[in-house]
């Protein structure tokens, strides 16, 4: 059993995909010892996005806090808010965009592609 705060582990800038005003924690990744899954913690400030992009793996989403748009890439979108849900399969175009006053807080957890 492995316990940690999210303050402990290190912040780091995400700028893939044309991403801005972004940062991303590796809370749980295989140095712990899972062997499927990573668990990230992301924030994005306002006026900040995550890029349109797509990968192999899909995404299981939990929102922590805030408010803000998913797109795809063909100009569908989704607002989520705290407490929602998303999945998002592979191979998705996929982006998030936080047209809000307040961060928006996120967990993401993807599975390790072997």
């Amino acid at each position: 059993m492995i316990k940690k705060s999210y303050k402990d582990v290190k912040k780091e800038r995400v700028t893939k995909a044309n991403s801005t005003k972004t940062s991303v924690r590796w809370l749980i990744t295989e140095e712990d010892g899972p062997t499927h899954f990573a668990t990230r913690r992301f924030e994005i400030e306002p006026g900040g996005q995550i890029g349109i992009h797509n990968h192999d793996e899909e995404h299981h989403i939990y929102v922590l806090d805030g408010q803000a748009e998913f797109i795809n890439g063909i100009g569908n979108s989704i607002i989520a808010i705290k407490d929602d849900i998303i999945y998002i399969p592979p191979n998705e175009d996929h982006g998030i965009r936080n047209n809000n006053d307040e961060p928006f807080i996120f967990i993401c957890i993807i599975p390790y592609l072997k």
